[in-house]
């Protein structure tokens, strides 16, 4: 088989380890979840979103689950159905084929914020969709990064998301604290404190979205050698 042969036979094996059952499901809770934030916020002046709040809740915190649940089983469902041993074997990289893998969730989890940006600007609040969308993908790659690390060292999808979700608890718990620190994974750009000069705040709000990206590219780099340390093993 060509190198093209088996990219396209390991494609469309990534694609139902990672967009299983699950995902439509997933999709139609998010769905109903999204549809009774809006009809609050059009139905309640009261209860109308902000900017920040609309970009938390109704973009930020769907990303966030979808990339915990799905990265958690990359690695994890390949294990129980004995590819891992089969994706060593190929003549193709091991890790290009984990890069396709991470790759297609990442692509589509950023068309999936694109859509939610959009549906947001149309119903809850105006928002500048790009820059939006640039705003919102560093610390999604960066928790997905975190529990694929996670999976990869603890041998266990269910211990890795648990661990993911302990640290987007305590980052929720924090958020009235935190929110407009440069450290805070979900800092939005757009709200910028009345005390903080515009110059300062676009420059941390830029570092804080690089360093999230170099970090999410780091614990997915580290779980490549994890993975790499058990191709030498096999082998």
């Amino acid at each position: 088989m060509s190198k093209l042969g088996v990219v396209l036979l390991y494609t469309r094996i990534n694609l139902k380890i990672v967009f299983g059952l699950k995902a439509l499901i997933i999709l139609a809770v998010a769905f109903v979840y999204v549809v009774i934030l809006c009809l609050i916020a059009v139905m309640t002046d009261a209860l109308r979103l902000t900017g920040e709040e609309a970009l938390l809740f109704v973009v930020w915190i769907p990303l966030t689950v979808f990339a915990v649940l799905f990265s958690m089983d990359i690695i994890s469902k390949e294990r129980d159905a004995n590819l891992i041993e089969t994706f060593f074997t190929v003549s193709v990289s091991v890790y290009r084929l984990w890069l396709l893998k991470f790759m297609t969730l990442m692509a589509s989890l950023t068309l999936l914020a694109f859509l939610l940006i959009v549906g947001t600007d149309i119903i809850i609040v105006d928002l500048p969709i790009w820059i939006a969308l640039v705003n919102v993908l560093p610390p999604v790659l960066f928790f997905a990064s975190l529990t694929v690390l996670f999976s990869s060292l603890l041998n266990s999808a269910n211990a890795a998301a648990m661990c993911v979700t302990a640290i987007l608890a305590f980052v929720m718990l924090t958020y009235e604290g935190l929110a407009t620190t440069p450290i805070y994974p979900f800092l939005n750009p757009l709200e910028k404190p009345l005390q903080v000069e515009a110059f300062i705040w676009v420059r941390n709000a830029v570092w804080n979205k690089i360093l999230y990206t170099l970090f999410g590219c780091v614990w997915f780099w580290l779980a490549l050698k994890r993975l790499d340390r058990r191709e030498r093993m096999l082998k």
